[in-house]
Formats: structure tokens, C-alpha cells, sequence
């Protein structure tokens, strides 16, 4: 793609905002609408310290995602390449892990379908899963990113909104709320604390921030157009973190001040419905709360089915000419996810919050990885492109605690 033109003043800068709020939307409806709230339930706001430590961690590796696109004009998977070792193992090692991803994703179509069975009583959480997995390809046929786009912006609207409305009744304990922001490690908590490592901001799904900036802006032609350009995605990282972060504090006050004295933990195909009991004494609130949580669920799919689409179709036109056109490689891809996402709805237990967990903690581990793998690859850009050193040392030290507490876990 071509770069359009450079933005130079913040209103400028500002129309360019967008992968980042695709990837909060991503984001939302995987670690924060289902794990947040899980946590607050079982551990109150001891675990406050997660999100923020793993937020900080991921919008340091997306702003050396947004360097490296920027840079080169490739996405961070053809940049994988350069890594050492056989010719493209980084890639199908991605695709891999994408591909078991997809198990998860079948989670949050059936926390959709959850959702969908709190609005209409009598109606079927696979049915309602089903029906959501079937509308991603109408909307993603044509594979037009700037139509992609408004889509999940106006999903965002819609939600935040209803995050908003519902937050406000909500009591916050100042005093364990700065409990919480002391790192500790509750009795049996370390499968949850992996968990929201691993998908709190989204997962390894995070790649795909690259992607959706290709898209956007493609490449910065010299040394000025990369500041001037870096500088814009820079924002939107900033704003998306800011988005999610607030979004992973709402949902676990929630969690808290409504399932966690109670003693209710969102299990089973009742996921939705226990979140939903969170908003009982808000006028309207249990509704608000089942079409903020489809509308959330439903976005981080048709986020997920675009970016891996568009990323694995960029990644086969790498690996052999019988790949030259993209958009039929996208369309290859997508439908393959979706026929994973429908055996997993099928085949499953109807356990939604246990299957996201299960491969968020997987995701954790592949995450501490990556942050090895990228800092490898910053030491190869440009001088003027490299993280400063205190990103690096982010990048290395959360890369360290990610693959730490694994380790901790299998002990």
C-alpha cells in the first residue's frame, strides 16, 4: 500500500486513529467483558495489578509493533523473517498458535450466544453463537478495511456507552482498590493470573496491530515521514490502551461489588446471565448489560476473523506464488477460522469462560516469547527506529514475568 499523505497538526493525527481502537474492540471481548469480572468475583481486587502491569507491558510492545510497520512497510509477520533459524519457521509457528486461538474464539461465540439467551429467554446459547459466527463473512466478504473499520467503531460506540451508564452505579472501595495495586498472589490464583496476562489487551492477537497500520498508512518513505507518521500512531496506541484499561477496571469492579460477596463465579452456559445479575438494582441494567456484552463479544470476533485473515493471506503470498492474490487467500482463511469456531461450538461443553481461559493462559506463555523474538528484530531497524532503551528494558523484564509465572504455574 501506499503512504497517504503525512499528518502534521493533532487534528490530522486524529483522523488517522482507528487500528487502535480495532484493537480494543479485539481486546474487550476476550480478557476483559469474561475474565475481568470472573477475577473480581473469585479474588476481589487483589488481582488489580494484573491488567495494569500487562497493559503497560503490551502498549510498550505495540508502539514497537507501530516502529517496525512504519519503518519497513511490511507487517510484523513478513518482518519474522528475520529471524534466526529455517526459512519461515516463525510464521507457521504464528499461524499455529492462531490456529488453537480459534478454539478460544469458539469460547466467545458461545459467550455471545450466552448473551444472546439472556435478551430472549428459551433461545439457544450454540443457536445464538451459531448466528453470530454466520454474519462475520457478510460483513467481511469484500475484505475492505476501511469498511471494517466503521463497523467496529460504531460497535465500540455502542458499548462504551453502555459501560458508562452501568459503571456509574457502581460502589468503589478506595481502600481495596489500593490493595489491589500491590502485586501478590492469592492462594490458587495463578491459572487466573495467567489467564488475564494473556488475553487483558488481547493475546498474541496483538500482532495484529501491525496489520491493520499497514493497511492504514503503509510505509514512511524517509526519516521525517517516520517521525511525523510514528508520532500519529503513537496516539492511537496511547487512546487504546487508556480504552481497554478503563474497560478492565469496569468490569472487574463489577465483578467485585456484586458477584465477589455473593459468591458467584460466571461458569458454564451461564456466563452471561451470573455477569448479568451484577446489574439487577440498575434500572435496566441486566438488558444494558447482555447488548454491551454481544455487542463487545461480537466485535472481538469480526476484529479477530480480519486481522488473522489479513495477516496469514500476507504471510502465504511470502511463501509460494500459488498465493498471488490476497483477497482470495483472506477469503481461504477466514473460511477455515469459522469452520474451526463452528466444530468448537458444536463439539464443546458449553463451558465459554473455562475454554477462553484454558488458551489465555496459553497465550501468556507464547506472549513472553514474542517480546524475546521483537527485540530481536528492533536491534535490526534503522538507528532512528529503534525503542528507546527504557521501552526495551519494559519489553524484556514483562517478557521475563510472562514466561515466570508459567513457570511458577507448573511447579
Amino acid at each position: 500500500m501506499e503512504t497517504t499523505q503525512t499528518p502534521v497538526h493533532l487534528r490530522e493525527k486524529l483522523k488517522f486513529l482507528g487500528p487502535g481502537v480495532v484493537l480494543a474492540a479485539l481486546a474487550i471481548g476476550s480478557g476483559e467483558l469474561v475474565l475481568t469480572p470472573r477475577s473480581g468475583a473469585q479474588y476481589g481486587f487483589a488481582l488489580l495489578w494484573v491488567p495494569i502491569l500487562t497493559i503497560i507491558y503490551k502498549a510498550t510492545f505495540s508502539e514497537g509493533l507501530a516502529r517496525l510497520t512504519i519503518a519497513s512497510g511490511n507487517d510484523v509477520f513478513r518482518a519474522f523473517d528475520g529471524l534466526p533459524g529455517p526459512r519461515h519457521w516463525a510464521q507457521y509457528f504464528i499461524i499455529l498458535v492462531f490456529s488453537l486461538d480459534m478454539i478460544g474464539y469458539g469460547g466467545i461465540a458461545l459467550a455471545g450466544g450466552s448473551a444472546l439467551a439472556g435478551l430472549f429467554p428459551g433461545f439457544d446459547i450454540r443457536l445464538g453463537a451459531l448466528c453470530a459466527i454466520a454474519l462475520v463473512p457478510v460483513l467481511l466478504y469484500t475484505g475492505s478495511y476501511p469498511f471494517f473499520e466503521k463497523i467496529v467503531i460504531a460497535m465500540c460506540v455502542v458499548l462504551l456507552a453502555g459501560i458508562i451508564y452501568t459503571l456509574f452505579h457502581v460502589p468503589l472501595p478506595g481502600d481495596q482498590i489500593a490493595r489491589g495495586l500491590v502485586p501478590n498472589l492469592p492462594k490458587g490464583s495463578l491459572s487466573t493470573i495467567m489467564g488475564l496476562m494473556g488475553w487483558i489487551g488481547a493475546g498474541t492477537t496483538t500482532l495484529l496491530y501491525s496489520t491493520w497500520i499497514n493497511e492504514k498508512i503503509g510505509k514512511a518513505h524517509n526519516e521525517q515521514e517516520y517521525h511525523q507518521w510514528l508520532s500519529t500512531m503513537r496516539i492511537d496506541c496511547i487512546a487504546s490502551y487508556t480504552l481497554i484499561l478503563g474497560i478492565s477496571f469496569a468490569f472487574l469492579a463489577l465483578g467485585v461489588a456484586t458477584l465477589h460477596r455473593r459468591g458467584l463465579v460466571p461458569e458454564k452456559q451461564q456466563v452471561m446471565s451470573t455477569l448479568s445479575e451484577m446489574l439487577n438494582s440498575v434500572p435496566r441494567g441486566r438488558e444494558t448489560f447482555q447488548v454491551v456484552a454481544f455487542f463487545a463479544l461480537f466485535s472481538t470476533i469480526v476484529s479477530c476473523m480480519d486481522g488473522k485473515s489479513r495477516a496469514i493471506a500476507s504471510m502465504l503470498t511470502g511463501f509460494s506464488t500459488r498465493f498471488p492474490n490476497k483477497l482470495k487467500s483472506y477469503r481461504m482463511v477466514m473460511g477455515i477460522y469459522l469452520a474451526v469456531m463452528v466444530v468448537t461450538v458444536l463439539l464443546g461443553d458449553r463451558q465459554p469462560a473455562a475454554v477462553i481461559n484454558t488458551i489465555a493462559a496459553m497465550n501468556a506463555v507464547v506472549f513472553g516469547l514474542l517480546g524475546f523474538g521483537f527485540l530481536y528484530l528492533d536491534h535490526k531497524l534503522p538507528a532512528y527506529a529503534r525503542g528507546h532503551l527504557a521501552l526495551r528494558c519494559i519489553l524484556f523484564v514483562g517478557s521475563v514475568i510472562f514466561l515466570g509465572v508459567a513457570f511458577l504455574k507448573l511447579l
